[in-house]
């Protein structure tokens, strides 16, 4: 794969990433357009995330089996064809529902390219292309706040928010083309099955864990929230006990417990989506604090977290290179630079709130972005060379769910958590409480996470 075959792939994987955040600095005018409040807003973040998750590793068994072109170049005509839904939705009903079809045709999407690079490239130019996708993550989730600012604040044609998903039109057709002229077809071992139980088990438990933890707070925790909570860990238990019988029989189920059991990939997979969690729900309450509380428009908004996606770019390209002189310590590194950051921004918000601008927010906003280059690749890096080459698509499917899983999570549980604050105490405290979530996780990450990686690296 060449240069022009590897931009076609971070371009669709970056599409799928930015859309998982371009809304948050757009929730405002969405609630404002259908008149909703934002506990039903949030739903336009979560079904998107949800249906990501449930589908996931399905999407990297389909391309291991049916070849990874066939299925990115499917993946982005329905991508397509779902953000051109929700730029034309006419309800929030239909938008929500527009968003869980694009968050499904993302997950057919995703985990094509890991795979792709994964099993195309030599290990030289592998690391650096694992390094450019976990720059492009990093990147995305900022950038697509600013894009999101920039376009509502624009309103192109009087149609104020809805830019933000008919922008992916264009960009979506140029990938296609890109898709068929410059991504090689590669595939995993012949003879492979789709396991249509294991899909069925892991989208159950998935979608039961997610419900409760997004509906739980605003419905007063009644019976059926728990009882759903219940099924998820019983879906769990079932899907791995299933699993388990079918790799004893010699075939290889969704998600295979044998590489799972990999300690460089269950603990990976802990830090992994330990961060993710955390980012997610940040990402979240950043905009509605400083739009709905701290009284920016929703471009100055974008514009205070562009230092984050210029430093997680920056810091993502820096990671192989620290890598190589400091190994796996590059993570510690990233989580303590990223805690710095944190700390001046829960300082900047407590001296100037409720009169913070863009420009207060540059230092803190600059490291945590830096940190959170340095931290995702070696992890991407440690879990992806772990994985046979032929279960690609699988392990690429089981890092990225378990990846969406954790934003869905974090969307879920600390978007709860700064709803409540900011309603009963202000948003300053809220969303205070929602960083200093992120600091205390990331502060363990970088206590403990280095020792867990070191570890998987002797195994």
């Amino acid at each position: 794969m060449g240069t022009l075959g590897l931009a076609t792939v971070l371009v669709a994987a970056a599409l799928t990433m930015i859309d998982a955040s371009i809304v948050n600095v757009a929730l405002p005018s969405i609630q404002q357009t259908f008149h909703t409040g934002t506990s039903v807003a949030q739903f336009i973040v979560s079904g998107y995330v949800i249906a990501y998750a449930i589908f996931l590793v399905l999407g990297g068994k389909l391309g291991d089996r049916y070849g990874r072109r066939r299925m990115l170049q499917i993946g982005i005509l329905a991508f397509t064809v779902t953000s051109l839904a929700c730029g034309l939705a006419p309800s929030m009903g239909f938008l929500i529902g527009a968003r869980v079809l694009q968050g499904a045709a993302a997950a057919i999407l995703l985990p094509q390219g890991l795979s792709t690079i994964q099993t195309s490239l030599v290990e030289s130019a592998k690391a650096r292309a694992i390094g450019l996708y976990g720059a492009i993550g990093g990147l995305s989730a900022a950038a697509g706040q600013l894009l999101g600012g920039v376009l509502v604040w624009a309103d192109i044609a009087g149609l104020d928010w809805r830019p933000i998903f008919l922008v992916n039109v264009p960009l979506g057709i140029l990938a296609m083309i890109g898709a068929q002229a410059q991504v090689p077809d590669t595939k995993g071992a012949p003879g492979q099955t789709m396991d249509i139980g294991g899909t069925v088990l892991l989208g159950l438990g998935i979608l039961t864990l997610l419900i409760p933890l997004s509906v739980g707070r605003q419905e007063g925790w009644p019976l059926w929230c728990w009882a759903l909570l219940v099924v998820a860990v019983v879906c769990g238990i079932a899907l791995w006990r299933y699993g388990r019988r079918l790799e004893a029989r010699g075939r290889i189920p969704l998600i295979p417990p044998s590489l799972v059991r990999l300690r460089a990939v269950n603990r990976g997979l802990l830090i992994l989506g330990g961060g993710f969690l955390v980012f997610s729900g940040f990402s979240l309450a950043v905009p509605l604090a400083l739009q709905n509380g701290n009284g920016m428009s929703a471009v100055e908004s974008g514009i205070s977290v562009a230092p984050l996606a210029v430093g997680a770019f920056l810091g993502s390209l820096r990671a192989p290179k620290l890598m190589g002189r400091i190994g796996v310590r590059t993570v510690q590194a990233g989580t303590a630079v990223q805690a710095v950051g944190l700390i001046l921004l829960i300082g900047a918000t407590r001296l100037w709130w409720p009169h913070l601008h863009f420009y207060d927010l540059l230092i803190p906003m600059f490291l945590i972005g830096v940190g959170n280059g340095l931290f995702i690749p070696p992890v991407f890096r440690t879990i992806l060379s772990s994985l046979p080459p032929d279960q690609a698509g699988a392990g690429s499917g089981i890092m990225s769910t378990a990846q969406q899983t954790a934003v869905a999570a974090g969307t879920a549980i600390l978007g709860q958590v700064f709803i409540t604050i900011a309603a009963d105490s202000g948003m300053n405290l809220g969303f205070v409480i929602v960083t200093a979530v992120f600091l205390a996780v990331g502060l363990l990450i970088c206590l403990f996470g280095t020792a867990a990686l070191q570890q998987k690296s002797d195994a």
